[in-house]
């Protein structure tokens, strides 16, 4: 490699004649293949320092001289500290030097959950399968919350993650109440978008939430994941789904699997009476339902030997509450509801009986 030096050249003093244009034009090449050549040499240095640095933590880091067991439980204990940003605690232990992320890798735990955040950029839809690949086949447990307006909902994120369903254990589903917007053309959430789940064989436990009373799910869609979830063992709902299926009635869902159901709003009675559950043992409604028939049809046509059975719900939010606002129940429908359970067939098989006579009242009796 050649060096350039000031001696080699005349200074502006020089009793030599000055260069020509061409040898001006020839320098100035010279000169700047030699930068290249120097900053090249540069990177490979500042290169060369970064990989002794990070041999030398390996070499004194403690956690690098661990078996791979031990290293890899420390790292998941380290996930108990919550996530920092948007990276998160896997994605922090990466950056620490190479023997933390040779640990980070070989421990698929540590990927197997996944916190998704609406609004986000297109990005998160590459950087996901990665994260997937990353947690080796193990089931996964989801999150998504959605905050703002629903079109702030990722569809290239989201068909991403049905793409992966067959990987998917848990998935929680919700919408932050302290950032939805009140707007009429904003009342609708659409999970799937233009890709449905092709199948959830793993998936447990289902969770919606909707904390906005002015914002809503699609019902045939909470159904589509229901019927693709051949396993599903829990679901908890809390929304106002919406009541009109545009291409018409849906066909009948029957989930042989369900065992525990949890509807902590009214709204889901569309929902109801597209369900069968022949296996359900508990189940948690709100009391308002029992005025139709849509409940009592629906545990007729499920044929479930239900052990738990609890109307009604206590009050949840003490800051929203309205006493003003607040009608309690009165005997008329207690009546009629001990008589609609007096006549129906599934009350022999019924272990545990809880009715909460005032639903939206602080500390409301309960039977």
């Amino acid at each position: 490699m050649s060096t350039y030096c000031l001696l080699d050249h005349p200074s502006p003093d020089s009793s030599m004649s000055s260069p020509s244009v061409e040898e001006l034009r020839a320098r100035i090449v010279h000169l700047d293949s030699e930068i290249d050549l120097q900053k090249k040499l540069l990177q490979k240095l500042e290169k060369d320092m970064i990989f002794a640095r990070r041999q030398l933590n390996a070499a004194l880091d403690p956690v690098a001289r661990l078996p791979l067991e031990i290293s890899s439980e420390i790292f998941l204990q380290s996930l108990a500290a919550g996530f920092t940003g948007k990276q998160g605690v896997p994605t922090a232990l990466l950056n620490v030097c190479s023997a933390w992320t040779d640990i980070a890798l070989a421990t698929p735990a540590l990927w197997t959950t996944v916190h998704i955040d609406f609004p986000c950029g297109d990005g998160l839809a590459e950087a996901l399968p990665i994260w997937f690949g990353r947690a080796w086949n193990r089931p996964l447990s989801i999150t998504i919350s959605l905050r703002g307006r629903c079109v702030s909902w990722n569809h290239r994120v989201s068909d991403v993650l049905w793409r992966h369903g067959e990987q998917v254990k848990h998935l929680e589903i919700f919408d932050d109440d302290d950032f939805c917007v009140r707007d009429e053309n904003d009342k609708r959430i659409d999970l799937f978008g233009a890709t449905t789940p092709v199948s959830l064989p793993l998936l447990e436990t289902l969770t919606i939430r909707s904390q906005h009373q002015h914002r809503s799910y699609r019902a045939p869609q909470i159904l589509e994941l229901v019927r693709r979830a051949p396993n599903i063992v829990e679901s908890t709902f809390n929304m106002a789904t919406v009541n009109a299926f545009n291409d018409g009635d849906p066909k009948m869902v029957t989930v042989p699997t369900l065992r525990r159901v949890t509807f902590e709003d009214c709204g889901h009675d569309d929902i109801l009476r597209y369900l069968a559950l022949p296996a359900l043992e508990t189940l948690s409604i709100p009391l308002c339902t029992i005025i139709d028939d849509d409940l009592l049809a629906f545990l007729e046509r499920s044929g479930a030997s239900l052990r738990d059975l609890s109307l009604g719900s206590k009050f949840r939010d003490m800051d929203s509450f309205d006493e003003d606002s607040f009608v309690p129940y009165d005997s008329d429908v207690v009546a009629e509801l001990f008589a609609a359970l007096g006549d129906s067939s599934f009350l022999p098989t019924l272990h545990g009986l809880t009715i909460h006579l005032g639903e939206a009242l602080p500390g409301g009796p309960s039977l």
